[in-house]
């Protein structure tokens, strides 16, 4: 305790030193006496939202009241971070020393180093940050050697931070003067980071680079530049190009980028200039395999002639896996079988194309069709699902029922460093939380990962529940890794937009794995991953409430929202789930585009067909999880038979768990 009141000690002479009112009475203090840890939680809630209003004061008061709180150095961390610059060397050095393996340990040491860079610290800088990775200390470290005439490995670590494909932090620009100065940036080193530049789609600095290079590569430079700008000028131009390796080049990089977006201009092209240039054959297979794949991707009727007279050697797993739906568009069932036989039989052994080897054996009228589904309908997912509804079976669902082990749950709660993954669950540092539990899992056996996911699962933290039981091997354990978060407002929404909540749960568990900040690349928040501008309009049309994105995280705010739109989509979609869960994932314009081109096909091969991945394989996950909150909800099978094969259930159907 004394050791930590020292070290704020000396915070708090910085704090005061910048005129801030700080009041400490250790003495006011009960000592000897732990707080509840509600108690301590609250005021360690409330000390972290005064730190994100800058009341210094009321963190350094909480730091020394909650000095028993597993959770404390979370405190002195941010109040540091905020006084980073006023902050002691070796203040600094010896509470990163002792939380070294904490979650907040990296963004307080590149903070640290930064402010030691901004102040010139350049010796200390040299102490502590010569195993960084970020750039801008790197090039602080360069220019602290420069300074210090430590010049011998100076050239290769300026010119491994230049031959980079974007702009580096303006902190480099004295170390890459200097490295200029002294003869070491070649047109050849110059070429290289172009050629970096434009694969990251860097133009601008592309341009820049061009100064560096000589007369030649200007020449092709320029040309590089035109094709990244001006792609159809530049594939028209090039025929009157002379044959020239940079020539054949730049012609393969534009049709690979055009084939991906319109096949049709890049065959077109291609044609054009196949005999004008003396093509290596690796270059002509690669451009011809790539207008071949996206010929299939658009499922055009030449296709599948187009993959049959590639090189066999350009025949991988993506080929034949197109040469499947190629085939499935146009119902050629013996290429479907012919293209999963060549498989290797790792794949052939997945139940997509164990599905699809069924289906083409009773598209055929072979008997075998009944075997092939027969070994795939014990199995619970979605093409287990639907080779048994097709036989007609009830689906099996066989749970896998876990256990409490007391004595392995006493000792993970014993473990400081899962004691404090959960506690920062439980005050809301989620992120802190996960990532803090990242590190226990990976020395947690099996077992002791299962009672830790139970213990997650108790905490109502399921998201950890549902990956602890993924890397446990226990895919079965479907209560835990189903769980049906937020009960009452999924049911109450649900019955006021006409949603069935086995279908919410099953888009909600595959949109966010019910984890309620959930936060996607694309902006996508929440439990259902609703974009903001989404929520603002589903909230203007339904008068729900909704005062900016943070309340998306918020279940109460998500939950209504998100099934408000889905009951929009329901009934846009004449209650086709294939299609709600397609433009809830893609979009409206996306389901529009491949409805208009395949409207008569039959659904399970509309959506193996479908061009974009992600939602190829997120419709039938979503399809599939309801089914199981079907199972959970002691109700009969109706998702898969109503969304999939379009027949209404049958009396009877139902669950069972006989393999």
């Amino acid at each position: 305790m004394m050791a930590r009141v020292d070290v704020w000690r000396g915070v708090l002479f910085g704090l005061m030193a910048c005129g801030v009112a700080v009041f400490c009475s250790l003495s006011a203090q009960a000592a000897d006496q732990v707080p509840e840890r509600e108690a301590q939680r609250a005021q360690f809630k409330a000390a972290w939202a005064a730190a994100g209003r800058g009341d210094q004061a009321t963190v350094l008061q909480a730091i020394i009241d909650l000095r028993d709180y597993p959770l404390t150095p979370f405190l002195e961390f941010e109040l540091m971070r905020q006084r980073i610059d006023q902050v002691p060397e070796s203040v600094v050095e010896q509470f990163l020393a002792r939380h070294r393996d904490w979650s907040f340990a990296g963004t307080l040491e590149l903070a640290w180093l930064r402010s030691l860079a901004r102040r010139g610290e350049y010796e200390a800088l040299s102490r502590y940050g010569r195993g960084s990775t970020n750039a801008e200390v790197r090039c602080h470290l360069a220019r602290a050697d420069l300074a210090a005439g430590r010049t011998e490995e100076l050239t290769a670590a300026v010119e491994s931070l230049w031959l980079v494909g974007q702009s580096q932090h303006r902190a480099c620009d004295p170390v890459f003067a200097w490295w200029r100065r002294q003869g070491h940036l070649t047109p050849e080193l110059a070429w290289q980071r172009f050629h970096l530049a434009l694969r990251a789609g860097e133009t601008g600095l592309a341009r820049y680079l061009r100064r560096y290079l000589d007369q030649d590569r200007r020449f092709w430079a320029d040309r590089w530049i035109s094709l990244h700008t001006q792609l159809h000028p530049t594939l028209r131009e090039v025929r009157r190009w002379q044959d020239h390796e940079q020539s054949r080049l730049i012609v393969e990089t534009g049709l690979l980028r055009l084939a991906r977006s319109d096949w049709e201009r890049a065959e077109s092209n291609w044609r054009l200039l196949r005999d004008r240039f003396a093509w290596p054959s690796d270059q002509q297979g690669r451009i011809e395999r790539e207008i071949a794949l996206y010929r299939a991707v658009a499922l055009d009727a030449g296709a599948l002639a187009a993959i049959d007279e590639l090189n066999p050697d350009l025949i991988d797993q993506q080929m034949l896996e197109w040469r499947v739906r190629a085939s499935l568009a146009v119902a050629d069932w013996p290429t479907v079988l012919d293209s999963i036989y060549a498989m290797p039989l790792t794949e052939q052994a997945r139940p997509r194309w164990r599905y699809w080897r069924g289906r083409a054996l009773a598209a055929l009228n072979r008997p075998d069709a009944a075997i092939a589904y027969a070994s795939l309908a014990s199995e619970a997912n979605y093409y287990g699902f639907l080779a048994a509804t097709r036989l007609g079976h009830d689906l099996t669902v066989c749970s896998e029922e876990l256990k409490a082990d007391g004595a392995t749950q006493r000792r993970l709660i014993r473990d400081a460093e899962f004691e404090r993954a959960l506690e920062l669950w439980q005050v809301g540092l989620s992120m802190h939380g996960r990532r803090t539990w990242l590190r226990v899992s990976q020395r947690l056996s099996r077992e002791e990962l299962r009672q830790a996911a139970l213990l997650a699962a108790a905490h109502q933290w399921h998201d950890r529940a549902i990956h602890g039981l993924a890397n446990a091997g226990s895919l079965r354990a479907y209560p835990w890794r189903f769980p049906m978060v937020e009960k009452p407002r999924v049911e109450a929404a649900g019955k006021r937009w006409n949603v069935d909540p086995a279908l919410v749960y099953g888009l909600m568990r595959a949109e966010s794995a019910m984890q309620p900040d959930a936060l996607s690349p694309a902006g996508a928040r929440g439990l259902l991953q609703l974009m903001p501008g989404t929520a603002v309009a589903v909230a203007r049309r339904h008068g729900l409430p909704y005062n900016g994105q943070g309340d998306l995280m918020n279940p109460a705010i998500n939950i209504p929202l998100g099934i408000a739109h889905l009951g929009e989509l329901q009934t846009r979609y004449d209650e086709a789930w294939i299609d709600v869960a397609a433009a809830y994932n893609a979009g409206i314009s996306a389901l529009a585009r491949w409805r208009s081109s395949r409207p008569e096909t039959e659904p399970d091969i509309w959506l193996e067909t479908l061009p974009f991945f992600e939602t190829r394989d997120y419709v039938p996950r979503v399809l599939a999880f309801a089914t199981l909150y079907e199972w959970l909800m002691q109700r009969p099978p109706r998702v898969l038979r109503e969304n999939i094969l379009l027949q209404q259930a049958l009396d009877g159907q139902g669950f069972t768990c006989t393999p």
